[in-house]
């Protein structure tokens, strides 16, 4: 009774004592992990406590059971003189189990029986539901009776014990079962610790019954303790029927007053509190199983990085050193609302960074949501972080190149916002001519046939440094003006602004046959004018002098170069 009081009144202080997760591996309060739960018996009655009995029906109603097994279980304080009592024979087996709803961790189990201490016992657990069980402690008078097993107290790390399994006291005598033994773990959130201490079901094999003797009795007596039926899963044969006892039988063969499974809710390190789920009794003494999260875990036993810190995978945190090795957050610069694990990217970055974030939102692409995605481009004014950082591109469909196959919407470069043009299209939206080009079309530009610019819709040269127009009209034999003022230093004409006629823009108009200018002297006959694109010669016009284009004129493209040889043969004037 001391040691179940010590027990008691260690979980209540601990469960009053708040643990720190702030930058430390954490746990829950510990606590009996049968309190308010059903325990249940092959002896009992459906309903109240048994899996095997038949359940009851109005012609044959469950008998009032005055020690029901929730007896086990109640406060030993408020209740020191209530016990639960077996239904079964002398030579029959009981059991009791507790089934949990979810993992927990269990640390010790504490039994005091109203009855003598069974002469064989066995305590199991499941860590799968009751689909598979382990023996986790085996107690006999004689273990290599019972079980053709070693006594722990000569060959210490066996799994059978003589220790508590002795007649006397004839009540109140304990079973005490430690999960981790004297030494514990070094770390019981490590793998090796979880995979002693989780369960999900307990279970009580009594095999063997014994009554208190008249008299002090060899604790060793073996005949009295073998066992028709050992544990399964250590697959024994048969042993010896057991010899009938010189005591009388009490009232029940098993009896025990307290059950106490001593443990918490599993939550790797990562939480102090844990909740009742779903539609479970919310008693004030039930030890939830539903984990509080710290450190940017989530999950029922914060087994998981929470949505938004999968930068580094999930870690226990270590309950040795302390360090609580919390969930990382992704870098998603607010783009993103969850991000996952990526064991290429953890080694690619030298086991570093391996987030990556899920469904960028706000035109956002990449790994990070760092860049902007096909058809956006970075807003230069907007913060990396701001919900209108990508704007739309703008490219003018009649300069810019069509998008690639399978893309949709216009391309530009994700940080300028230049778009992909056509030859000789410029700006930011290829939306117009470069310098030295003209005629802005579905082909893009054309090049100037100038030395220097042109107008861009007309093509017509350009040059600042001429403010007056000029067509240079040379009479029929006349002298060529001076156009030593319209070569520069190279030898290159600079031409005026625009010219009176440019055939250029002025096609479609006459069906004109080639017809090559041989000489100089060819000009001598004809009124010509000149200008950048082309020379045009024919006809001079009675009366106004104007050059007249028939189909005997002629239209030679223009260079400096004929400018300046032609300049040289009219200049002494025509023969």
């Amino acid at each position: 009774m001391l040691v179940i009081n010590c027990a008691l009144i260690l979980a209540l202080m601990q469960s009053g004592t708040a643990s720190r997760c702030v930058d430390h591996a954490c746990s829950p309060p510990m606590s009996n992990l049968a309190s308010g739960r059903t325990l249940t018996t092959l002896s009992g009655c459906c309903g109240n406590g048994s899996h095997h009995s038949t359940c009851p029906t109005p012609l044959h109603p469950c008998p009032v059971d005055l020690h029901p097994p929730a007896h086990m279980v109640d406060d030993p304080f408020l209740h020191p003189a209530t016990w639960w009592a077996s239904g079964v024979g002398t030579d029959q087996e009981e059991e009791v189990r507790l089934d949990l709803e979810t993992r927990f961790c269990l640390t010790h189990v504490v039994l005091q029986f109203h009855s003598p201490r069974p002469a064989a016992m066995a305590m199991e657990r499941s860590q799968d539901f009751g689909q598979t069980w382990e023996t986790l402690k085996l107690f006999a008078q004689n273990c290599s009776l019972a079980f053709g097993l070693p006594d722990d107290t000569g060959q210490p790390g066996s799994l059978c014990t003589s220790r508590y399994s002795s007649a006397k006291p004839c009540s109140r005598g304990e079973v005490i079962f430690r999960i981790l033994g004297p030494g514990g773990l070094v770390d019981p959130y490590s793998p090796e610790g979880l995979s002693q201490l989780t369960l999900t079901n307990l279970r009580l094999r009594l095999l063997k019954a014994q009554t208190c003797p008249l008299s002090v009795a060899p604790s060793t007596s073996s005949s009295s303790i073998g066992l028709s039926n050992p544990p399964a899963d250590l697959n024994l044969p048969p042993l010896t029927s057991p010899q009938p006892s010189t005591e009388p039988p009490a009232s029940a063969p098993f009896s025990i007053y307290t059950l106490l499974a001593r443990g918490t809710c599993l939550c790797h390190g990562h939480s102090e509190h844990c909740l009742h789920s779903g539609e479970q009794d919310k008693l004030k003494d039930m030890v939830p199983g539903r984990c509080v999260c710290t450190h940017h875990t989530v999950g029922e036993h914060c087994e998981r990085c929470a949505l938004l810190y999968n930068d580094r995978p999930w870690r226990a945190a270590n309950g040795s050193s302390g360090e609580p090795h919390p969930c990382h957050k992704c870098e998603c610069h607010g783009h993103a609302q969850s991000c996952h694990f990526s064991q290429r990217e953890w080694l690619s970055s030298g086991a570093t960074s391996g987030g990556v974030c899920d469904e960028c939102q706000h035109n956002t692409a990449g790994r990070r949501c760092q860049r902007c995605r096909h058809g956006y481009h970075r807003h230069p004014a907007m913060p990396l972080g701001s919900s209108h950082i990508c704007t739309r591109c703008w490219c003018d469909p009649l300069g810019s190149l069509p998008a690639s196959s399978g893309e949709e919407g216009p391309w530009c470069h994700p940080r300028s916002g230049q778009c992909h043009c056509r030859p000789g299209v410029g700006g930011t939206g290829c939306s117009h001519c470069l310098p030295g080009y003209w005629g802005f079309g579905e082909e893009g530009c054309k090049p100037c046939a100038c030395p220097q610019n042109c107008d861009p819709h007309t093509g017509i040269c350009l040059d600042s440094s001429y403010a007056n127009n000029q067509v240079f009209n040379v009479p029929m034999g006349g002298k060529i003006p001076d156009m030593d003022h319209a070569l520069t230093n190279e030898g290159e004409a600079v031409w005026s602004k625009e010219l009176a006629v440019s055939a250029m823009h002025y096609t479609g108009k006459c069906s004109c046959k080639e017809r090559k200018l041989r000489s100089v002297s060819d000009l001598c006959k004809t009124k010509h004018a000149y200008g950048v694109e082309y020379m045009l010669a024919g006809p001079e016009e009675a009366g106004t002098g104007r050059l007249l284009v028939t189909m005997q004129s002629v239209v030679v493209p223009w260079t400096p170069q004929l400018g300046a040889h032609i300049s040289e043969g009219l200049r002494q004037g025509c023969p």
